[in-house]
């Protein structure tokens, strides 16, 4: 009796010694060894998805919550892959993995025990339904159009990012992340069979990969010194309707940074807000996007200032281009925001950048929460 108390509080104690803090570490990638965070996706799913993931189901296969999340996948291993419609990689990618979704199928040995999905980026219903359709995609795709998935693992700053996912009785322990395109079925195969031969907890335990924040950071350097963007935010402040007194930088809680500008008109002051978004791509061969959106003290955006975006090829936007987006974006209120839609929001060859602009525009909302509480906003 006295043996099993103790392999009872051993047992215990290594559950608590692997508890998913990484889950709380904001900004970072996860890699080999992390927990996989606690997130739950939308009940978007097709009844067929639905009993191929093995999802827990009440009278007649209906779902029994409006939510899952990963770990209900009846699955020893998941194979999880971020991609975007857009992204040229997961293009090339889908029928690779294709292949080994149709190779583990028929290996006895796998069969069963590994479960595939891919996570659209940025991307709406209609759009990875029409990817799904395009590459003849045999397992489920879940739309994650609002960025949150992607963000709740570290924002990664590229696609395809596939992880391998070993289930343990709690969490899901990440057995491998693998960024970028991988032209070869076997080595994925290999892959999954190597991850469900390990044992989790020397995985959840083994020195993590940092390789994938150093390549984050090299995407998002912006090649601007303090003075240059001071002169930039004041810069998307000019009008000829009123006279800029004085800009300056100032901290929000999370810190958050943003340029306040006094101004007046006549006699009256008010303030502006110049918010400097710098976004990783969605796709592993994109550059970063970088811009001002600067919006009033009542929240309404009153213009964009593009320092770096780009479309096709990594070319830069055009005047053309930049004005069609301005035009989208000024005269929205950063109070509502307003789903991204790519038939109207999109520019054409950018529709990722396009989209990413308008999701941290729309994210925007806690910035006028900060500055109302830090007095600036009446």
């Amino acid at each position: 009796m006295k043996r099993w108390i103790i392999l009872g509080i051993s047992l215990l104690f290594l559950t608590l010694s692997f508890a998913p803090a990484w889950a709380g570490e904001k900004g970072r990638i996860i890699t080999a060894g992390d927990f996989f965070p606690e997130f739950s996706f939308p009940m978007t799913l097709s009844r067929g998805d639905i009993e191929y993931l093995g999802l827990p189901t009440k009278f007649l296969g209906f779902m029994k919550g409006d939510t899952f999340s990963l770990k209900d996948i009846k699955a020893d291993l998941i194979v999880a892959e971020y991609m975007n419609k857009y992204c040229f990689s997961c293009q090339l990618q889908a029928p690779v993995l294709n292949q080994v979704f149709d190779m583990v199928g028929k290996d006895p040995q796998l069969r069963g025990k590994v479960k595939f999905l891919a996570i659209g980026a940025g991307n709406n219903q209609t759009e990875v339904d029409s990817f799904k359709a395009e590459k003849k995609v045999p397992f489920p795709i879940i739309s994650d159009s609002k960025f949150l998935a992607y963000e709740a693992i570290g924002d990664p700053g590229a696609t395809p990012f596939t992880l391998f996912l070993r289930k343990t009785d709690t969490h899901l322990v990440v057995a491998r992340g693998k960024i970028g395109l991988t032209k070869d079925p076997e080595v994925i195969l290999k892959g999954i069979q190597d991850a469900l031969r390990a044992d989790w907890a020397t995985l959840a335990n083994q020195q993590k990969d940092s390789s994938f924040q150093e390549a984050k950071a090299k995407k998002l350097f912006l090649r601007y010194n303090e003075d240059e963007l001071l002169k930039k935010a004041q810069e998307s402040m000019l009008s000829p309707k009123w006279k800029i007194l004085k800009v300056a930088k100032v901290k929000l809680p999370d810190d958050e940074e943003i340029y306040v500008g006094e101004i007046q008109v006549g006699t009256q002051k008010s303030n502006l807000f110049a918010k400097l978004a710098s976004r990783t791509p969605t796709c592993d061969i994109c550059h970063a996007t970088h811009f001002f959106f600067t919006f009033n003290d009542k929240g309404m955006i009153i213009n964009f200032l593009p320092l770096k975006v780009t479309k096709l090829d990594n070319a830069n936007w055009d005047t053309n281009e930049i004005e069609k987006m301005r035009q989208r974006l000024v005269g929205r209120s950063i109070l509502q925001p307003t789903d991204f839609d790519p038939q109207v929001d999109s520019i054409s060859s950018a529709t990722m950048t396009a989209a990413l602009i308008v999701d941290s525009v729309n994210k925007a909302k806690s910035l006028y929460d900060g500055l109302k509480g830090k007095g600036y906003v009446k």
